[in-house]
């Protein structure tokens, strides 16, 4: 009987993964590179995982990682602007779930386009349980929904803003 080795990495919500699935998912949303240039990302993250013994990055790399991802695929696109909101480091109590999109929605005033990037709300949801259940999962998609309407409540008429969840 043959064994083999199963490795779970690619289903875990690292940092690393996060950062993999932000790059797969410009690469399909009409980034200006490649999918060679795409690729060797990919793999550049993997040696990085790979590298590095802690799944969960310093919040200030792994901030700068976000941006060097974004840039990568629009860097011809200086007036592009983003804002990441990592929900691992902010409470996930629609109080202040409300309050940080609206100041994130504040700071895209005079840009007609940019990317609100949502990372870390599966894992704020889970603090203090072990399990993903049917109800962590409506929550989830409640949350989803509460942050894509104040979204569209608070933009301006004239802009274009996505919200990314990843």
């Amino acid at each position: 009987m043959v064994e083999r080795r199963v490795t779970r990495t690619a289903t875990k919500r690292d940092d690393y993964t996060r950062l993999q699935n932000l790059n797969a998912l410009f690469s399909v949303i009409g980034s200006a590179s490649t999918s060679e240039e795409t690729l060797q990302l990919q793999r550049t993250l993997s040696f990085m995982r790979e590298n590095d013994s802690d799944s969960q990055m310093p919040i200030k790399s792994f901030e700068h990682c976000i941006e060097q991802v974004v840039r990568f695929h629009f860097p011809n696109e200086r007036g592009f602007h983003f804002t990441h909101w990592n929900a691992r480091t902010i409470s996930i109590d629609p109080l202040w779930v409300r309050a940080s999109v609206i100041e994130f929605i504040k700071s895209f005033q005079g840009n007609l386009r940019g990317l609100i990037l949502v990372s870390g709300l599966r894992e704020s949801l889970l603090k203090g349980g072990k399990r993903w259940t049917a109800k962590k999962e409506r929550e989830y998609q409640e949350l989803r929904c509460f942050i894509e309407a104040l979204v569209l409540r608070y933009a301006q008429e004239n802009q274009d803003l996505s919200v990314l969840f990843f």
